[in-house]
C-alpha cells in the first residue's frame, strides 16, 4: 500500500512534533516545574511564601498556559491545513540546515501577527501589574512551567490521537 503525498506529509508532520515539538517543550517545562518547586520550598523554609505572592504567580503561569494553549491552536491549525509546511522543517531539521522554511500563506495570517502581538503585549503588562512582592525567578518558572506543560499536554494528545488512527485535537 502506497501513501499519497497528503498521508506521506502528515505523517512527517507527526514525526516533526515527535522528535521536536514534544522533546524541547518537555525538558523547558521541566526546568520551569524545578524552578517553581524550588523556590517555593526556599520561600517556605523563610517563612515568605504568601497567598498573595502565590496567587500573582499562579495568575502568571494559567495566563502562560491560555498563551500557550491559543499558540498551538494555531500551529494546530498549520498541522492540519498545511502539513507539508511541517514535512519541510523536519526534513531541515535533519540535515541540520539554518534556513527558514517557507512561509505559510493563508486568507488571516496578518490576523495572527496582531494576536501575537497583542498577546504577549497583555501577557507582559499583566506581568508588570502583578510582580509586586513576586520574585523574577518565580516569574520565570512560573510562565516556564505554564507555557511549556500546556503545550506537550495538547501536542501529546494529538500525537495519541493520530497514533489511534483517530486524528484532531
Amino acid at each position: 500500500m502506497t501513501l499519497s503525498p497528503a498521508n506521506r506529509d502528515r505523517a512527517a508532520a507527526v514525526q516533526y512534533v515527535q522528535r521536536y515539538f514534544l522533546p524541547s517543550s518537555a525538558l523547558l517545562g521541566m526546568v520551569g516545574m524545578i524552578g517553581v518547586f524550588l523556590l517555593s520550598t526556599v520561600e517556605w523554609q523563610r517563612h515568605t511564601l504568601t497567598v498573595m505572592a502565590f496567587t500573582r504567580e499562579m495568575t502568571i503561569g494559567l495566563m502562560g498556559a491560555l498563551l500557550s494553549l491559543l499558540h498551538a491552536r494555531y500551529q494546530y491549525f498549520l498541522f492540519e491545513n498545511f502539513p507539508g509546511h511541517y514535512r519541510e522543517m523536519l526534513e531541515k531539521a535533519d540535515r541540520f540546515a539554518l534556513e527558514r522554511p517557507s512561509a505559510v500563506r493563508h486568507p488571516k495570517r496578518p490576523l495572527v501577527l496582531w494576536g501575537y502581538v497583542a498577546g504577549l503585549l497583555l501577557y507582559a503588562g499583566a506581568i508588570w501589574l502583578l510582580h509586586g512582592g513576586v520574585s523574577w525567578i518565580g516569574i520565570v518558572s512560573f510562565a516556564l512551567s505554564g507555557f511549556f506543560i500546556t503545550r506537550v499536554a495538547f501536542w501529546k494528545r494529538v500525537v495519541d490521537a493520530e497514533a489511534s488512527g483517530k486524528g484532531g485535537a
